[in-house]
């Protein structure tokens, strides 16, 4: 588990936001690229109680703002905006990230849990792309011996399901319409899903022993 931090690129939205209010925190609980280079994120901005959407539209990246929420509780948005050289990069790399990652006065913090090696690809990736990014924690002892052993395969269906909404609470899309995405069958999306979700529980249980 590895803990990073960057400083937002200037064309972010979410540079200029929170960097205008320094006392406000900005959490990503989903982050889907889409066609077109294009990046839809599910954002909760805290604390809540003022309506933001039109402050978050008038960013040059920003092409459209959707409250989840009815004014005054208002907080949580659907924000369609331009690829981000950060966002880039995680899809590049196939990094999967633990959500939610948060944004703060500049600056993004998120985590990953993966291979050392490819830790060490992230940072080297991020820092060829003119980022400094600062490790806040990594605990070594988790990739030894409790993270669960997945195939490219696995690993890319279990991405795509995860920031597709299929784990949402409730569920953003249902097992038929994940498969029409990644156009494969159904019983195949189903059993990979079956086996990503063992091995993530058998992780989960060793790391309580």
């Amino acid at each position: 588990m590895v803990h990073i931090e960057i400083d937002l690129p200037e064309e972010v939205w979410l540079k200029g936001f929170t960097h205008d209010h320094p006392n406000l925190l900005v959490e990503l609980h989903n982050i889907l690229v889409v066609p077109n280079q294009k990046v839809l994120a599910d954002v909760e901005i805290r604390p809540s109680g003022t309506d933001w959407k039109d402050e978050i539209a008038t960013f040059p990246d920003v092409e459209d703002v959707v409250p989840l929420e009815v004014p005054p509780e208002t907080g949580r948005y659907r924000v369609l905006s331009q690829e981000s050289r950060v966002v880039s990069v995680i899809v590049e790399l196939e990094i999967l990230l633990r959500y939610p990652t948060r944004a703060k006065n500049g600056v993004v913090s998120f985590e990953t849990v993966d291979q050392i090696s490819r830790i060490r690809s992230l940072v080297a990736t991020l820092r060829s792309r003119g980022f400094r990014p600062r490790i806040v924690s990594l605990r070594k002892e988790f990739f030894r011996s409790r993270e669960p052993s997945m195939t490219a395969v696995q690993r890319a269906m279990f991405r795509d399901a995860l920031e597709s909404g299929y784990f949402d609470v409730p569920r953003r899309i249902t097992l038929t319409q994940l498969a029409q995405k990644l156009s494969r069958s159904k019983s195949t999306v189903s059993e990979t899903l079956a086996v990503v979700e063992r091995k993530l529980a058998e992780a989960a249980a060793a790391s309580t022993k």
